[in-house]
């Protein structure tokens, strides 16, 4: 879910700032090797993400049906990571935990690369997207590189 705004330039370049939302969830397990206080703990915590994609678009042709290229960096702010729990404790008993981790102040940056296709209809045009995100810090981030499919539909149609 988000928003797009395209600059054209010259010769089928544009720029292009984008703004995404999506939610995080991340399961994890940790174990105390020591067993000093507990014999481990199980959880989940998720939290709000927002992706600012800046890009340079090149747009094949101006038919109907026509291909794109883009390429630029993405920024990712996290938010506050919020989850709940369980905890073993040294008697074999679950007691329940809650988190609360804020995550750090500088957002990630990611290199990315995409191609699509616009498929210019009567009211708007169709714009399915593949995008390539490779981050450069693996803070919170379950994988370095992702693949993501966009899809944005684009008031009003781009003229001949």
């Amino acid at each position: 879910m988000g928003a797009t705004v395209q600059l054209r330039l010259y010769r089928g370049f544009s720029a292009v700032g984008e703004f995404q939302y999506e939610r995080t969830h991340e399961d994890f397990t940790y174990s105390d090797v020591n067993f000093q206080l507990n014999f481990g703990t199980r959880g989940g915590a998720s939290a709000n993400t927002w992706l600012f994609p800046l890009l340079i678009r090149y747009d094949l042709g101006r038919k109907r049906i026509s291909p794109f290229f883009d390429a630029g960096s993405t920024l990712r702010r996290l938010g506050p990571l919020d989850g709940h729990g369980y905890q073993l404790d040294f008697n074999l008993r679950l007691q329940p935990v809650s988190f609360h981790i804020v995550a750090g102040g500088n957002p990630e940056i990611a290199v990315t690369a995409g191609a699509g296709i616009r498929v210019r209809l009567l009211l708007f045009d169709l714009l399915p997207e593949i995008r390539f995100l490779h981050w450069t810090s693996r803070y919170h981030n379950p994988v370095q590189n992702q693949a993501i499919l966009a899809l944005a539909v684009v008031f009003p149609p781009r003229r001949r």
